[in-house]
């Protein structure tokens, strides 16, 4: 009988090992199985401007330390406040409870005026206007190097379009003189010729091809992504839109209402006002801390104007950036058409036996060489518009592009 029950256990717990053994290489196979279908399912990351920009915004550290400088300036304007009221009190004691209670204020009497006039707040105020401005200016000045990013990628792959349409035509080229010099119509000068067009055309694609990924690597690094990370762009049509009648006045006039430069000149103004009433209320004329807070009042009065001329100095240069823009691109196009024409004319020559195979490769290399131009004049353009839509907010020097 005990025999029978030590078998029974034994069983038992074979059972229980096989049961076990299988379940954990169900689980395995399982876990193998989901890393297999994650790694299938991977896709490439559909990206447009819109996306581009928002992941830039996102992940960029200056907004978050703007962020972070705001609440500093609440707790900042908070503690002024209380300042001042504790400032307005003790200036409403006389001497006798001020000794009674033992005050001392004579040991930071300008701090305690700066207080009382309210210096303190005015301070985290003003600043916070100014961080607030300053966080407009950076979402500009992220979206302009994004589209900056974005545009040179997609020059990069526009360049290795039509320089796989040159290397079309280079081939096809050289097959047609082939068939000629076979024919004993053309020499082995334009053989070669044709052979050295093919070789460069070649060379040009590869450059494109190793520019497209450096492009793509800058545009990763913008937008703070992993480098091994594969994006196709599907934002990929870049329009001109011709530019309207500008008014130049108005946007000077926006620009010296909304620019971070005036307000920060207009700030200090005000501030330097409270600080140079403080130091000469409290200090004698002959004194070096009177005379150097009129000698700030007075730079503080002159900052202000020259930061008026400044800024309309800016949306001027800003305004003939795009006039110019706008009229190389105007140009370009011309300059595409007469080179798709002569390259047409060339080819018509050449097969009539009017023209050397050294002009039609000559034509067709102008033709993608000007199509690659003015793709890039169109970006230019289209950066040039944007910077001088914003120019109400920040300048060329601060665009980072």
């Amino acid at each position: 009988m005990k025999r029978k029950i030590a078998l029974l256990l034994a069983m038992v717990l074979t059972l229980s090992t096989i049961q076990t053994n299988y379940a954990l290489a169900d689980e395995e196979t399982a876990v193998e199985t989901t890393a297999e279908t994650t790694e299938v399912t991977a896709q490439p990351l559909q990206l447009s401007i819109e996306d581009a920009i928002k992941l830039a915004v996102e992940n960029d550290r200056e907004m978050w330390k703007i962020d972070d400088g705001i609440k500093q300036m609440q707790q900042m304007r908070k503690d002024g406040s209380d300042a001042k009221k504790q400032a307005e009190m003790l200036m409403d004691l006389d001497l006798g409870t001020l000794s009674m209670l033992e005050i001392d204020v004579t040991g930071n009497y300008v701090e305690t005026l700066l207080a009382k006039n309210g210096y303190y707040i005015k301070t985290a105020d003003t600043q916070m206007k100014l961080l607030e401005k300053n966080k407009e200016v950076l979402a500009v000045g992220i979206e302009i190097k994004t589209k900056s990013l974005y545009y040179n990628v997609l020059i990069a792959e526009k360049t290795i379009e039509i320089n796989q349409a040159k290397l079309a035509s280079a081939n096809e080229q050289l097959r047609v003189i082939n068939l000629k010099f076979n024919n004993g119509s053309a020499t082995k000068a334009e053989v070669l010729k044709g052979e050295m067009s093919v070789q460069q055309a070649q060379a040009d694609l590869d450059s494109a091809n190793d520019d497209v990924n450096m492009a793509k690597l800058n545009l990763l690094n913008g937008l703070n992504l992993p480098f091994d990370t594969e994006i196709i762009l599907t934002s990929n049509d870049l329009n001109y839109v011709p530019t309207q009648q500008l008014n130049l006045d108005a946007a000077i006039e926006k620009a010296k209402s909304d620019r971070p430069e005036i307000i920060k000149a207009e700030n200090a103004l005000e501030l330097q006002k409270i600080e140079t009433h403080v130091y000469t209320a409290y200090y004698t004329s002959n004194l070096r801390q009177n005379k150097s807070a009129v000698e700030k009042l007075k730079d503080a009065e002159l900052n202000v104007p020259q930061a008026y001329k400044n800024v309309e100095l800016d949306v001027r240069t800003s305004y003939l950036n795009l006039v110019k823009a706008e009229r190389a691109l105007v140009n370009m196009d011309k300059t595409v058409e007469l080179a798709k024409e002569a390259a047409r004319i060339n080819k018509l020559l050449y097969a009539n036996g009017m023209a050397a195979a050294a002009d039609v490769i000559s034509a067709d290399a102008s033709l993608a060489q000007a199509e690659i131009g003015r793709y890039q004049l169109l970006a230019a353009y289209n950066l040039s518009k944007l910077m001088f839509d914003n120019s109400n907010l920040m300048g060329s020097a601060s665009a980072g592009i």
